[in-house]
């Protein structure tokens, strides 16, 4: 009489990301283990293990898939984009004064700015180093090394535009053009990055690589004014809003008013958040009124801009299943930032 086998379900693939925390919590020769726990392995698991949107990470993968490949990228690949990106927000709480990051007390208030400093900058180089093992050539691991040097520079650039640039210093025609400058730079280099180290590592042409590259820069932008509304709706949470506009920092609700408003309007909105970057006025109702100023349709621009970049794409690649996937992402994204 056959004897009925049980199938046991296969067990999950191990998280790439678990893996890596694992290696580097082990302490280096000569490293008291305590010692290199506190410095830098118990601060880099708070952060890393914090849930997060991991849509670089699926970006790397689906251009990837677009290069034309049927396998897996290296397990790390998928990873460098989103560690880099993670130094870039314990640097970014620094820099504001953030109390909150991914639901939890922001890193550097919880181990001092010392040290949350010294992990964000570590953050972008350890995923340099990644690239030695992901069994790349030579010539291909040298190309992404420029690809991240680049887009980390970018980054900074766009970070300092951000960190200066104040709405009551710039004429109402300004402030759309650095806002998206700002945006392309601060936001879509990341996101640039994450396609074009999918598509260039998977072998894909310049061509394709270059189309998948302005494609993920506008994705950024679409993500920073999708993050920009959010703010200032309230829908990032009480903590972040509003975060910007005490700041005194220019961002999409104050470019698209300037475009919609008659100029008296937006002026008496401008002093207000001049004045309230230096310590004047009420964040809450300024906060209520731009809003108010952008109409009962204020994700509309968004939801035009992210169908356009994926409607260029679409141009450029032609029809691969990895789209449907991108596009699948993209309603993902826009859903998170409801």
């Amino acid at each position: 009489m056959p004897v009925a086998v049980t199938q046991l379900p296969k067990a999950a693939a191990p998280d790439p990301l678990v893996c890596l925390l694992d290696q580097v919590r082990l302490a280096p020769p000569g490293v008291p283990p305590r010692l290199w726990e506190s410095a830098l392995a118990r601060p880099m698991t708070e952060f890393l293990s914090r849930p997060g949107k991991r849509f670089r990470s699926r970006l790397v993968r689906l251009a990837w898939a677009l290069a034309g490949r049927q396998d897996e990228p290296p397990p790390s690949l998928p990873l460098l984009v989103e560690l880099l990106h993670a130094g870039s927000l314990i640097v970014d709480d620094i820099e504001d004064g953030s109390v909150q990051r991914r639901g939890r007390a922001s890193l550097h208030r919880m181990v001092g700015l010392p040290v949350a400093l010294n992990l964000g900058n570590w953050l972008y180089f350890w995923p340099i180093t990644l690239l030695r093992d992901s069994n790349l050539t030579p010539a291909m691991e040298l190309d992404l090394h420029s690809l991240i040097i680049d887009a980390v520079r970018r980054c900074h650039e766009g970070q300092a535009l951000d960190l200066t640039a104040r709405v009551g210093d710039l004429q109402p025609s300004e402030i759309r053009g650095m806002v998206g400058l700002i945006s392309a730079w601060k936001t879509g280099s990341l996101m640039a990055l994450a396609v074009g180290l999918g598509a260039s590592a998977g072998g894909a042409d310049e061509d394709l690589v270059q189309a998948v590259s302005v494609f993920g820069e506008r994705v950024g932008v679409g993500l920073q004014m999708q993050n920009d509304l959010s703010e200032l709706t309230g829908a990032a949470g009480p903590i972040k809003h509003p975060e910007d506009l005490l700041h005194g920092r220019i961002t999409w609700p104050w470019a698209w008013a300037a475009e919609q408003l008659p100029a008296e309007s937006f002026d008496v909105l401008q002093v207000r958040g001049a004045k309230l970057s230096d310590g004047v006025g009420d964040a809450a109702l300024l906060a209520r009124d731009l809003r108010n100023a952008l109409g009962p349709y204020p994700r509309r621009p968004v939801r035009e801009w992210l169908s356009a970049a994926f409607d260029d794409l679409q141009a450029n690649v032609g029809n691969h299943p990895a789209l449907i996937q991108m596009k699948a992402e993209l309603i993902r994204l826009e859903t998170l930032y409801a």
